[in-house]
């Protein structure tokens, strides 16, 4: 009797140590996972472009090559040993699903849509009035009736640190009855009061680094973000009203290094 109960105190203390330790490794793990997680979301806001995970914020800033490296391998552990998902992060904070990547149909024009306020609803353009010189103009939002601009989005060169779809915007202008002019979306040199810079459409061809933009999957849309040269890393933002535009709150289209204020935007197909 002796002996049983002896052993039944033994298996008690083993099967509380095995509780005790079981824990202790589940609190180091949860804490090399908070920190795995919180050095990833830093290497976002520095500027990283992660090669696997989709939805992901990635701040403005070029990073050196030996960050990259770096900053990937954080990639590969937090997605081995912590499940991490931008996608979970999106959706839990804004009450939606994250788009699938987009990719345009060969041969389709899309009509660039924004999607949340203010201006919900109006669509990409570019107004005369807006000229800038005599190869390019102020890109503008606009009610769907005010001349949309049906877009064409193709694949464009891209040499950025990490694999990603660059793409650019073109539209076409008839000049004479046989005569043609095409125009891509692009990114003026200089900088506004607030820190944004302000987005033109300029005669292509012209400089493709300057007219390669990131369509990065988000909640309910898209963001459009340059891919490389000027405003590199920057977010296509509508906030700003046009002077003169009346009731109908036509706004400039600038561009962003705050990812979290970049508008969202859809693409509906177009006849031409």
């Amino acid at each position: 009797h002796y002996y049983i109960t002896n052993n039944l105190s033994v298996m008690r203390i083993f099967l509380i140590l095995s509780i005790i330790f079981g824990l202790v490794a589940l609190t180091a793990a949860d804490k090399k996972c908070d920190s795995l997680e919180k050095g990833f979301k830093d290497c976002l806001s520095k500027g990283f472009k992660p090669k696997k995970l989709e939805g992901c914020k990635s701040g403005a800033g070029k990073m050196e090559k030996t960050d990259v490296k770096k900053c990937a391998k954080i990639e590969k552990k937090v997605i081995k040993k912590c499940d991490f998902s931008c996608d979970d992060e999106d959706g839990g904070e804004d009450g939606g699903d994250v788009r699938e990547p987009f990719v345009p149909a060969a041969g389709s024009h899309y009509l660039v849509k924004k999607m949340d306020a203010p201006g919900a609803g109006q669509v990409v353009t570019a107004f005369s009035a807006d000229k800038r010189n005599s190869e390019s103009y102020f890109m503008a939002t606009t009610e769907n009736s005010d001349g949309p601009i049906p877009w064409k989005i193709e694949k464009a060169s891209c040499n950025c640190q990490d694999e990603c779809s660059c793409y650019k915007f073109t539209f076409r202008v008839k000049v004479t009855c046989c005569r043609y002019m095409y125009f891509a979306m692009s990114a003026h040199s200089d900088t506004l009061d607030n820190g944004d810079g302000r987005v033109i459409v300029h005669k292509t061809p012209y400089k493709p680094e300057d007219e390669s933009w990131v369509i990065e999957p988000a909640v309910n849309g898209y963001k459009l973000k340059k891919a490389q040269g000027r405003h590199e890393g920057k977010y296509l933002v509508a906030r700003v009203q046009r002077p003169g535009s009346g009731t109908r709150d036509t706004m400039f289209a600038d561009i962003t290094a705050d990812s979290s204020a970049a508008s969202i935007w859809d693409f509906e197909t177009v006849a031409t």
